[in-house]
């Protein structure tokens, strides 16, 4: 089989042009080249990262780890492994389940699982200041712009009277990420988070620097720096209301004009001065009754004699009496009112941030109608918030926008866009020929191996179903051949037949015999020659023949 599949291959490789035994050989090396880079691409895991930002003794006792557990690993730098992604669980648990990373940063969890039955106060305290190291590292990298960082606490004992007592104090060293930057609002985010996280620790007491040595924070913040980080925050208030401003108004204007048809820039300026102002106003005219007093007395006697009770002495004036009889009668009446004068007393707080004055600018492009002007100018004002009365101001002119560099970038976007284009539809375009050709080349590669199969094995048996097809083509040679063959067979019985007479030695029949062969020599030939001619010609007709006979002697 092998034999004859490869003097198959042998001579249709001798069958093919140069051109096409080079094509052959050179899609035949790149299988060859190719078919193990794929398998190789193909049985590579893809890595993911385990750990990152280890010590070097940490990295070097987790890669030895490794290497004994047979897992494969991939170093980055000295501070980041990477392994399998099917197996990064796996390895995070068999080295904690080794202790490893060793300094990596712990916090609360120190307390899990350890029996403090045995331990020191010291001890204690020792673990409690750790935890909450730990604890406010994994905070403060939380943040985005910082890479590592370090927290160190200093807690004093207490001391029975706090005049004596030491303040506690913090120390924080941060290694910012390449890219990102902390400004001073960040640092004192961090300041007041250290500090309330720590007993007795204020934000004065919290030394920040970063990698660099530079003094982010320096503790003990004086009265200018906190006057410079007010000031710092006020135009940063300031800073974001103009952008809002502008952002509305923009908004606006593209939606009127179209995208980039005006330009908007917008200036806030805020009073952050606190007043506390009381007043009081009197109005003259408007009086209220705040009090009033009468006093009425009236008394008449009408025949006894009598006087008034009491010590004459000490009355300051006499007093009339009357003795036997006679009229007497006394009458006394007395009105006192005080009046309010009306007031309004006012105690006013305000509180700092009220705006003073805005300021936009508009620039439109190339728009020289006055109405639409004005228009543009009212909706600005309303958009704007702009208040006359305050002293805020609005400019809107028109000038004919330079779009040359504009228009050049554009170009230049759409060329490279096109030339984008045009390379993905090559690289689909080649990387469909390259399939058709190969397909090509293929069914080239078969029809040659079938024709050579054709030319090389010729059928010389066929079904019997297939017979009736070939009737009228080998009709008459058939039956010939047929008729040939039984007067052949029928003279070989007869031969037989005289072979065993002579046997039997009767000379009379030998000779008879001798004569009749002498006789049918040459008719025996001629068939002869004719079977052999017809075999050669159609040597699937006289196999079909054979085999019919064959079945009819079975039957």
């Amino acid at each position: 089989m092998f034999a004859t599949l490869q003097e198959q291959l042998i001579s249709y490789w001798k069958q093919q042009s140069q051109a096409k035994k080079i094509t052959l050989a050179a899609l035949l090396l790149a299988v060859i080249i190719l078919a193990p880079i794929l398998v190789n691409w193909a049985n590579t895991p893809s890595y993911s990262v385990a750990y990152t930002g280890l010590s070097e003794a940490d990295a070097a006792q987790i890669v030895q780890k490794l290497d004994e557990n047979n897992i494969l690993y991939q170093l980055k730098n000295s501070g980041t492994i990477e392994v399998p992604t099917d197996d990064v669980y796996t390895t995070r648990l068999l080295m904690a389940r080794e202790g490893l990373p060793e300094s990596s940063t712990v916090g609360y969890e120190l307390f899990s699982g350890t029996s403090m039955l045995g331990m020191t106060e010291f001890s204690q305290e020792i673990n409690y200041q750790r935890a909450i190291e730990g604890e406010l590292q994994r905070t403060i990298g939380s943040l985005e712009a910082v890479q590592a960082v370090r927290v160190h606490l200093v807690t004093p004992e207490k001391s029975l009277l706090s005049s004596v007592q030491v303040p506690s104090t913090a120390s924080v060293t941060i290694q910012v990420n390449p890219g990102h930057s902390l400004d001073s609002n960040q640092v004192r985010s961090i300041t007041h988070l250290i500090a309330s996280s720590v007993e007795g620790l204020s934000p004065e007491n919290v030394v920040v620097v970063d990698s660099d040595g530079n003094m982010l924070a320096g503790g003990m913040t004086t009265e200018t720096e906190v006057n410079q980080a007010l000031k710092d925050d006020q135009r940063a208030i300031e800073l974001a209301y103009a952008a809002e401003v502008q952002k509305r108004v923009q908004s606006l204007l593209d939606k009127i004009l179209g995208p980039n048809r005006s330009i908007v820039q917008a200036t806030v300026e805020m009073d952050w001065t606190q007043r506390e102002m009381t007043s009081n106003t009197y109005a003259p005219t408007q009086v209220a009754l705040r009090s009033s007093q009468i006093i009425n007395e009236s008394s008449s006697d009408g025949g006894t004699s009598g006087g008034v009770p009491g010590a004459v002495s000490n009355l300051p004036t006499p007093v009339a009496t009357t003795t036997g009889a006679g009229t007497s009668m006394y009458q006394r009446s007395e009105e006192t009112l005080n009046y309010e004068v009306s007031q309004t007393q006012l105690h006013e707080i305000s509180a700092p941030g009220t705006i003073n004055r805005i300021s936009v600018s508009v620039m439109v492009d190339d728009i020289t109608d006055p109405a639409q002007l004005a228009s543009i100018k009212s909706a600005v004002e309303v958009a704007a918030g702009v208040d006359a009365t305050r002293g805020d101001q609005i400019v809107v002119e028109s000038f004919a926008f330079d779009r040359t560099a504009m228009d050049a970038l554009a170009a230049e976007l759409a060329l490279q866009q096109q030339q984008e284009l045009y390379l993905k539809i090559g690289m689909a375009v080649a990387a469909g020929i390259v399939v058709l050709a190969l397909l090509f080349f293929a069914l080239r590669m078969i029809n040659n191996l079938r024709d050579s199969s054709k030319e090389k094995w010729k059928t010389i048996m066929q079904p019997v179903s297939q017979m009736a097809a070939l009737e009228n083509d080998y009709a008459g040679p058939a039956l010939k051949l047929q008729a040939d063959l039984s007067t052949a067979l029928s003279r070989l019985a007869e031969q037989n037949n005289q072979i065993n007479a002579v046997k039997n030695g009767s000379d009379d029949v030998v000779v008879q015999v001798h004569a009749r062969n002498q006789a049918t020599a040459t008719e025996d030939e001629q068939n002869s020659r004719i079977i052999s001619r017809l075999t050669e010609e159609n040597p699937a007709t006289v196999a079909e023949i054979i085999q019919i006979w064959l079945n009819e002697g079975k039957k």
